[in-house]
């Protein structure tokens, strides 16, 4: 997978193709890529779900060489961070992948039971071995590693992940790596993990015929291509320089319904493919105008690792896959089989147990768009055809949900119980849902609303919680003004850091929420924000009567911290008004911005 900031790190990279920096356009301009795009991203966009599986030679290594175990959150990544050159590395793990408990129909009925309409596995990862049987003259032998192909005699490993799958009627597709740190022609192979004794100058011409001809093969000799899943590219090195034109110009003639993904340019969301790719992180209001779909772990590392059991809960995935759906994008979750072509059995029960949800509520899953709303402080909203889906993970404590929706629900039900309507009500917030108060299911529990047309939506109201607080967040923030002010959310390199206000230059621009008031009394003003020595300033924040400023000081960091900043008094009489409203604005602007502020809590004083 990406990791950008290591390849700057290791110095895998060199800067000398200049066609690279050429400005990117979308399929490098070749014909009948955006003429077709809509069909051919058809079943995509209805299957929202799919397996992605990283196997390859690193899975014999385990995340360990010789005896040290390499705490990097990418085990796949294994010849880099024990930089250990090609031949030595291949002698070593080819006779430990053996594949002897790879089955690929169990594989392929595993993901059909979680639910998941298609699967992309890694042919080829960084380290230049593939699980396909290459014809390429190196694949077949070559003086540094004997050869590229790794599948055991008479079997393409590949091949056989194919077929299974498409036997369940799922679509399938190849993870392809433009990098490849053994081929001394390529722009890394020489570079850092191999010797280079004679000062061989790679010659790139031949890399580009290497990288079409394997292309070729992948999508000529499988029965079909479904998806080319590209990884990866960087500024000084993407588009021409993998002769990307001759290849999008053959493929879409050899596969005419291939999708293709961003990676032959540089950056995740980049709109040059058909799909972007966020890797390991959601965008915060997803990535509008484009499709999208974000891989995601089921612990931290993509390929195996015996020592990685940092597994996430069934709660913490399902978070993340409805929240990338109810956003507009897929959900490719990944697993690492082992060596012996085992997947892990905390992988396999997450899987089942996702399976299980699956079978009930998957009518909000497959074919759904975005949802209508900014944010929902007790979980996500997904829709089509006249439905909204409502999947709540944190049951308000009065037992119903605030929908900030002005269209008339006709019906609402809970998912697979249609003929049991719940209670409706509506208020200036919108409609007021009463659930089910004898649910057993898995959460998220899903409500279905039924109405007609487009959402009508209102400007969602803040409430209080549980536990007394107010709690205003970047993901609910009204943003106004022309100055750059943005959400800015997590990344591949820090996956669980919050979304945050950001970019904030102007004191123009300014942050508002509508405030529910539900309780009187005294409360604790407290901003959660990200320090940084080179951004200052003096933010102040007012509700009805109120108002308060605080000066956030140029200080190195690298987390969120809290900071209390004074206190509000709330009146019996705010519990009357329909809303107040919070506004946040900056007096003063030190640096380039403000620092980033994630949220801004109201906690009562006991």
């Amino acid at each position: 997978m990406k990791i950008i900031k290591k390849i700057a790190l290791l110095g895998l990279l060199s800067t000398a193709v200049l066609s690279s920096n050429a400005q990117s356009i979308p399929y490098e301009g070749v014909s009948g890529w955006e003429e077709t795009k809509d069909s051919r991203m058809a079943w995509f966009r209805e299957a929202r779900f799919g397996l992605f599986i990283h196997w390859g030679l690193y899975s014999a290594a385990g995340g360990s060489w010789e005896g040290k175990q390499y705490p990097q959150h990418y085990a796949e990544w294994i010849q880099a961070w024990a930089k250990v050159p090609s031949k030595p590395y291949a002698e070593v793990l080819k006779p430990k992948f053996t594949a002897s408990k790879f089955d690929a129909s169990a594989w392929a009925s595993l993901a059909e039971e979680a639910g998941m309409k298609y699967v992309i596995i890694t042919s080829r990862h960084h380290e230049g071995f593939s699980i396909f049987n290459s014809q390429q003259p190196y694949s077949l032998k070559n003086d540094i590693t004997g050869g590229t192909n790794i599948s055991p005699k008479g079997r393409d490993l590949y091949g056989e992940v194919v077929k299974a799958f498409r036997a369940k009627g799922l679509k399938a597709g190849a993870y392809y790596s433009l990098l490849d740190w053994q081929h001394p022609d390529s722009y890394e192979g020489l570079s850092y993990l191999n010797p280079n004794p004679t000062g061989y100058k790679p010659n790139h011409e031949v890399y580009k015929d290497y990288l079409y001809g394997q292309v070729k093969e992948l999508a000529n000799n499988y029965g079909g291509l479904d998806v080319l899943w590209l990884d990866f590219s960087s500024k000084n090195h993407q588009g021409e320089s993998w002769g990307t034109k001759r290849i999008l110009t053959d493929l879409i003639k050899w596969q005419p319904r291939v999708i293709v993904n961003n990676r032959f340019w540089d950056g995740l969301e980049n709109k040059n493919g058909d799909i972007g790719t966020p890797e390991k992180y959601i965008p915060p209001t997803g990535l509008p105008g484009m499709d999208w779909e974000v891989s995601h772990t089921m612990n931290e590392s993509y390929g195996y690792s015996a020592h990685d059991q940092n597994w996430k809960s069934f709660d913490k995935t399902m978070r993340l896959f409805i929240e990338t759906v109810s956003k507009g994008g897929n959900f490719l979750l990944n697993v690492g089989p082992d060596g012996e072509g085992a997947i892990p059995e905390k992988a396999v029960k997450l899987l089942k147990d996702i399976g299980q949800w699956m079978k009930v509520n998957n009518e909000s899953i497959y074919g759904t768009t975005a949802s209508p709303f900014q944010g929902l402080d007790w979980g996500y909203c997904t829709q089509k055809d006249g439905k909204l889906y409502f999947h709540v993970f944190d049951i308000p404590s009065n037992g119903s949900i605030e929908v900030p929706l002005a269209s008339t629900i006709h019906k609402a039900y809970l998912l697979g119980s249609s003929k049991k309507s719940l209670k409706i009500s509506k208020s200036a917030a919108g409609k007021t849902i009463q659930l089910p108060a004898d649910f057993k299911g898995q959460m998220p529990m899903v409500i279905v609303a039924e109405i007609k047309g487009t959402p009508q939506v209102i400007q969602q109201q803040i409430l209080t919680q549980k536990d007394g607080r107010i709690i205003l967040t970047a993901n609910n923030a009204k943003l106004i003004g022309t100055g750059g002010i943005k959400l800015i959310g997590a990344t591949t390199h820090d996956p669980n850091r919050p979304n945050a206000i950001g970019d904030w230059s102007k004191k123009s621009d300014q942050v508002a929420w509508d405030v529910k008031i539900q309780r009187p009394g005294t409360y604790k003003i407290v901003v959660n924000y990200l320090p940084h020595e080179q951004k200052s300033g003096t933010i102040s924040l007012s509700l009805g009567t109120n108002n308060l400023s605080y000066q956030l000081k140029a200080t190195k960091g690298s987390q969120f911290v809290d900071v209390e900043t004074g206190t509000f008094e709330i009146s019996q009489q705010a519990l009357g008004d329909t809303a107040l409203k919070a506004e946040l604005k900056a007096l003063e602007i030190t640096g380039n911005s403000l620092p980033e502020i994630s949220s801004i809590s109201l906690v009562p004083v006991k």
